[in-house]
C-alpha cells in the first residue's frame, strides 16, 4: 500500500473532526485532503512527475503538513531539508538529490541554501488551483523518500526509502500506539526528522496533530498538560523540560504516551521522568535505513525497571538478526543487528557500492552492536563506528574535523563525544592552533559551514594531537588527554 492512501482512510466520518492545531489556526481532516488533493495537483501543473524529487525546507507548521502531504499525493519523492543543517549542507544535498523543485518557508529561506528551483511555501499555498492530481499507485518499490544522514567518513550519505519500507515503519506504529480518532499528537521535534512518521498514522485514525514551529519549552507542557496524548522528542528535550518547572503526573491527565528515540537515555533519566510525567514513557529504535521500528518499548514494559537498559521489543512486522563474530545469523545471543522484511527496503542513493556493501545475505547491516536474550529484549551494546549522537541528531567527527580544518588558525582537529546528562553525548574537539587563535572565532566558523548541531560545544587547545607509532590521531587518547588536561576549554552554547 502506498502510505499516502492512509490520509484518506474514514474520509466521510472523520471530515469534520479537528487535524491540525497550528496557533490561530486549526483545519479539519475535509479542509486538510482538499488542500492536499489541490497543492498536488498544482505540483503537477508545474511539471512535477511520478517519482521526481521535490524538497522541502521548512520549519513545523500547517504548511509544511501541507506540502509534506502532497508532495507524497503527487507521487513524487519527498525530500526533508531540516533548517539546522545550515545553508551548506542543505546547498549540498540540493545538489546531489538534483531536486525537481524546492519548497521553503519564509523563516528558511537562508538556511535552505542554494536551490536550483525555489518556491515560497507561503505564497504558494495562497496560490494553488483546482486541479487534480492523478490516481495513487501502489509501487512497493519505489521511491517515497529521499534522507540524507551522516557516513563514518564525515560524508553524509543519501537514504532513497521505498513505499514499502514508509508503509512497513506506519503499520508498526499504528499497532505500536494503537491511536484512536481520539489522539492529538505534538509535533516538537522536527517534522524533517522521526516526527514526520507520525503525521500519517494519526490522521487515519481521525486524530490531529498540534504543530510548534520551535521546540518552546514552556509551550511544549502547556500543551502536553492541556490536549496532548502523544508525543516524540529526543532524550535531551525530556531532560530540559524536567529542568523547566515543577510538574507531576496528574498535570497530564490526557498523555498516554512519551516516546524518545534517535539517543540512548539512561535507566536513571528514565526513572526521573516516569516519576515526573507518570507511566508514559516509551522508546523507539530505528535508523534512516530502517526508519522508526526495528523495536519498542511500551510505557507499561518501560515500568518494569530491569527492562529500561533495553530498547524494547522487535516489531512483527521487521524481522531482525544477530551476526555474530563467526557470521552466523541468530535470533538470539550478541553480534552485529540485521533488519530484514519491508521496513529494510532502502538503498542508498547514486550508491550501488554502498548498497550492496550495507547488505550480508541480503540483510540490512545496522553497524549496531546488540544483544537479545531469552526475554526477547534488544540491548543496544555499542556502535561499529563512531556515530556520535548529540540531542537525537547524528553527528559523525570526520565532517566536524573536515569543518574545523578550513579554519586557518587551526593545523589539526579530533573530534568525540563525552557523556552528557542534557544531550546525551556531547560533542567536542581537541584542536591544535596557531598562537592568535581564538575559539569564538572558530566556533562561529565551523557554525557557519555545518550548522549548530555539528558545532563542537568544547574546544580543546592542545599543542600536538596524541598519535600511535604508525602516526595516526587517536581518537580514545585525543579525549583521555582533554580529560586529563583540560586545556582552556570554552564552554559553548548550542
Amino acid at each position: 500500500m502506498n502510505p499516502i492512501r492512509a490520509l484518506y482512510e474514514n474520509q466521510t466520518t472523520k471530515a469534520d473532526r479537528p487535524a491540525l492545531f497550528d496557533g490561530d489556526v486549526t483545519l479539519t481532516h475535509g479542509e486538510l485532503i482538499a488542500m492536499v488533493e489541490a497543492a498536488a495537483g498544482d505540483l503537477v501543473e508545474r511539471g512535477v512527475g511520478v517519482g521526481d524529487r521535490v524538497g522541502l525546507c521548512a520549519r513545523n507548521s500547517w504548511r509544511h503538513v501541507v506540502a509534506f502531504l502532497a508532495i507524497l499525493r503527487a507521487g513524487a519523492v519527498w525530500t526533508p531539508l531540516n533548517p539546522r543543517n545550515g545553508a551548506k549542507l542543505n546547498s549540498d544535498f540540493q545538489a546531489r538529490a538534483n531536486l525537481s523543485l524546492t519548497l521553503i518557508d519564509a523563516a528558511s529561506v537562508e538556511a535552505a541554501g542554494v536551490s536550483a528551483r525555489p518556491l515560497p511555501l507561503e505564497t504558494w499555498l495562497e496560490g494553488v488551483g483546482t486541479a487534480t492530481p492523478p490516481p495513487i499507485t501502489d509501487e512497493p518499490d519505489a521511491p517515497f523518500a529521499l534522507k540524507f544522514t551522516g557516513g563514518s567518513t564525515g560524508v553524509p550519505k543519501g537514504v532513497v526509502q521505498s513505499q514499502a519500507s514508509a508503509a512497513a515503519a506506519l503499520r508498526s506504529l499504528q499497532a505500536f500506539y494503537d491511536f484512536t480518532a481520539e489522539d492529538v499528537n505534538l509535533a516538537a521535534a522536527p517534522l524533517t526528522h522521526g516526527s514526520s512518521h507520525y503525521v500519517l498514522p494519526v490522521l487515519a485514525a481521525g486524530g490531529a496533530h498540534v504543530l510548534l514551529a520551535e521546540p518552546d519549552r514552556a509551550a511544549i507542557l502547556s500543551e502536553m498538560k492541556a490536549r496532548v496524548t502523544t508525543v516524540f522528542m529526543p532524550p535531551t528535550l525530556i531532560a530540559l523540560l524536567m529542568g523547566e518547572a515543577e510538574f507531576q503526573p496528574d498535570d497530564f491527565l490526557r498523555l498516554r504516551h512519551l516516546t524518545y528515540s534517535a539517543a540512548p537515555m539512561s535507566p536513571d533519566r528514565i526513572a526521573q521522568a516516569i516519576q515526573r510525567f507518570g507511566p508514559v514513557v516509551s522508546t523507539l529504535y530505528g535508523q534512516t535505513e530502517a526508519p522508526m521500528t526495528i523495536a519498542g518499548l511500551s510505557p507499561e514494559e518501560m515500568a518494569v525497571p530491569e527492562r529500561r537498559a533495553s530498547v524494547g521489543r522487535l516489531f512483527a512486522d521487521t524481522p531482525v538478526r544477530l551476526r555474530t563474530a563467526d557470521g552466523d545469523l541468530v535470533e538470539r545471543g550478541e553480534g552485529e543487528i540485521l533488519v530484514g522484511g519491508d521496513l529494510a527496503r532502502t538503498h542508498y542513493l547514486d550508491a550501488p557500492e554502498l548498497t550492496v556493501a550495507s547488505r550480508y545475505e541480503g540483510w540490512l547491516k545496522t553497524g549496531d552492536i546488540g544483544r537479545v536474550g531469552d526475554d526477547g529484549l534488544l540491548h543496544l551494546i555499542g556502535r561499529s563506528k563512531d556515530l556520535i549522537i548529540t540531542g537525537g541528531y547524528n553527528v559523525y567527527p570526520g565532517e566536524v574535523e573536515a569543518a574545523l580544518n578550513l579554519h586557518p588558525s587551526v593545523r589539526e582537529a579530533c573530534a568525540f563525544a563525552e557523556p552528557d546528562d542534557i544531550w546525551g553525548e556531547r560533542l567536542e574537539a581537541a584542536v591544535s592552533v596557531t598562537p592568535e587563535a581564538d575559539a569564538n572565532a572558530i566556533t562561529a566558523f565551523v557554525r557557519d559551514r555545518i550548522g549548530p548541531v555539528r558545532t563542537p560545544k568544547r574546544l580543546h587547545f592542545l599543542p600536538d594531537l596524541p598519535r600511535n607509532p604508525v602516526g595516526k590521531v587517536v581518537r580514545d587518547d585525543v579525549r583521555a588527554l582533554c580529560r586529563e588536561t583540560q586545556s582552556r576549554p570554552l564552554e559553548l552554547a548550542r
